[in-house]
């Protein structure tokens, strides 16, 4: 489905010609383990007092399922009743378009696009920050054990804005690089492009800022060929630049690297220790320290930061999440520069590795990744972490997903399948002992 829109706010977040806002590829509900409180479902809690249901992917996205979100309503939070044509004007917000299931890494996740049409509803958005998603719906539960149930049957009524739901950020409005994880310098500072302009001009019904751009239109149109031929010259001098200056400084940094390993390889046995006490003095625990403490980024090269950009950073926290649930996220000043929030997320890929690796699935998903190093986090190099952290984070989320299946409850038929001779054996044994009898 495509949608018509006139201004961008993000590559995930954009405006119809009426204001509304178009939030495109959102995540609202997933596989999985959900935790519940008691009362909250018809499952008897376990002996923490939690009840587990397992949400399988053929129920999330069985046909009907999806059929019951198309057209359903946006609303600000969970209302007390499900939306009604009684109460829709009230409630509604929005409608939950096109949905379909998440591919690649996100394909636990079931996906719409949301057109919210109520002002309220989008500076609650964008201005207010709430930006997780949550389905009410109606569905059948299935007890497996104390504290361990199944959903099924899913009839979904409204998609409810919300501060903190149940799926966790994984379930929320956002963009490629989310606002999170925005760094002072992720967009280069410069003037707005010619298509900014003409779309400003548009948008704000601006005759005179739109005849200044069609004279500027009609002088671009009498550059002569010399000319155009000049500037484009300009134009990829500059680019060619800036390209072999990052050039230039990524080589710049692998040096540094190769120096520092070549100059351990030669130290001396005594030497060794020597720097390894020192490390291990200066070194500070990460019991009380901050996630997003910058003073982490000098561990971290130039070259390591192009590890941490881009949609494979966006997908740590989840991530993170996957491997150590409940673990502390990092959060972002809008100022942090790129660096530093590199260093910050290496940091946090470390510490849930950690976590991890004290419990026997998640060291059983971690070793193979290590080549037989030992499991000093803190050490490893950051190539080496975020591979490990990448991979094994996705083996534990396969095994979450095939657990989710098999916790379906099983049943079977009584008994093995009885031929016609032997029915009538029994029959003539049966009516043998009466007459006997």
């Amino acid at each position: 489905m495509r949608f018509y829109t006139v201004q961008k706010l993000g590559p995930k977040r954009s405006l119809t010609p009426e204001g509304f806002l178009l939030c495109e590829e959102v995540p609202v509900a997933r596989t999985g383990e959900m935790l519940y409180g008691p009362g909250e479902v018809p499952v008897e809690p376990g002996p923490d007092g939690l009840i587990r249901i397992s949400r399988t992917p053929e129920e999330v996205f069985r046909a009907e399922t999806l059929a019951s979100c198309i057209g359903k309503p946006v609303t600000l939070d969970h209302p007390d009743d499900f939306v009604t044509p009684a109460n829709f004007a009230t409630l509604g917000k929005g409608a939950m378009l096109n949905l379909r299931r998440g591919t690649g890494i996100a394909d636990d996740l079931l996906v719409a696009d949301l057109m919210v049409t109520d002002q309220q509803a989008i500076d609650a958005i964008q201005t207010d920050g709430i930006e997780e998603v949550s389905l009410g719906y109606e569905a059948d539960y299935e007890q497996v054990s104390p504290g361990r149930g199944v959903q099924r049957n899913i009839v979904v009524n409204h998609v409810a804005l919300v501060e903190r739901g149940r799926c966790g950020p994984r379930c929320a409005i956002g963009d490629k690089e989310p606002e999170d994880m925005k760094t002072f310098d992720s967009k280069p500072k410069g003037k707005r492009t010619f298509a900014d302009r003409i779309r400003a001009a548009f948008m704000a019904k601006d005759a005179e800022g739109a005849e200044e751009l069609a004279k500027e239109a009609e002088a671009m149109d009498e550059e002569s060929e010399e000319e155009r031929a000049k500037r484009e010259a300009a134009e990829d001098a500059a680019k060619t630049g800036d390209a072999l200056g990052q050039i230039l400084k990524t080589v710049k940094a692998l040096d540094s690297r190769l120096a520092k390993i070549e100059a351990r390889d030669e130290e001396s046995e005594e030497e060794r220790k020597a720097r390894e006490a020192k490390e291990k003095e200066s070194k500070t625990g990460d019991g009380g320290e901050e996630l997003t403490d910058p003073g982490t980024a000098a561990t971290i090269s130039q070259a390591e930061v192009d590890l941490y950009t881009g949609d494979s950073a966006a997908s740590i926290p989840s991530r993170a999440e996957i491997l150590a649930p409940g673990i502390k996220l990092p959060t972002f000043d809008a100022k942090i520069t790129t660096k530093d929030r590199a260093a910050s997320l290496c940091k946090c890929q470390r510490k849930a590795l950690d976590v991890a690796y004290q419990t026997d699935v998640g060291k059983a998903a971690i070793a193979p990744f290590l080549g037989g190093l030992t499991a000093d986090f803190e050490k490893l190099p950051a190539a080496l972490i975020n591979a490990a952290f990448m991979g094994a984070s996705e083996l534990i989320k396969a095994q979450n997903n095939r657990r989710t299946h098999d916790g379906v409850a099983k049943t079977k038929d009584f008994g093995k399948p009885r031929t016609a001779a032997d029915i009538n054996a029994a029959n003539r044994k049966y009516w043998a002992d009466r007459s006997a009898n």
